[in-house]
């Protein structure tokens, strides 16, 4: 089967902070971070701790949420030249053949270098392994047909 397809930078961004978020690491961060805020506003209220380091760590807990949340994304999203393209993809029993609009230079992949497809309301994430993955936007497929039938073929050869 055959798709093309461009990227919707706002379903881009909201697929990267998907993926971080579903990230063990990040998990702890955000645990942490939160245990850290608790800890200061009981110590606050107990009066162990002062108003200036409750807002010094309020203040550093918003902004370092807000780094996750908008900066991380949206860098990636800057330096990946794939999600500024137009995309033309191949997909097939022996995988999939990736090639775009500003290159003439096709990308073939088999099932086998994928370890993961995950899909959302939005996009199939299929991981090349913990951090390195291709989404294929589920609005590319012209039928629910077509894209049961991608979900069912990359699922049984990934899985």
């Amino acid at each position: 089967m055959h798709l093309e397809f461009s990227y919707n930078k706002e379903e881009v961004l909201h697929a990267l902070r998907y993926h971080f978020l579903q990230r063990g690491e990040i998990k702890v961060f955000k645990n942490t971070l939160f245990i850290l805020l608790v800890f200061t506003l009981c110590g606050f209220a107990y009066q162990l701790v002062t108003f200036g380091a409750l807002i010094g760590i309020v203040g550093m807990s918003v902004l370092i949420g807000l780094v996750f949340w908008y900066m991380l994304p949206v860098s990636i999203y800057n330096n990946a030249a794939t999600f500024q393209d137009d995309i033309r993809l191949n997909y097939s029993e022996e995988g999939i053949v990736i090639a775009t609009r500003n290159s003439d230079v096709e990308k073939v992949l088999s099932w086998q270098v994928f370890t993961q497809v995950m899909k959302t309301k939005k996009f199939f994430f299929l991981y090349k392994g913990k951090k390195d993955f291709f989404l294929v936007p589920t609005s590319a497929f012209k039928t629910d047909l077509e894209q049961r039938e991608f979900e069912r073929l990359a699922k049984n050869k990934i899985n």
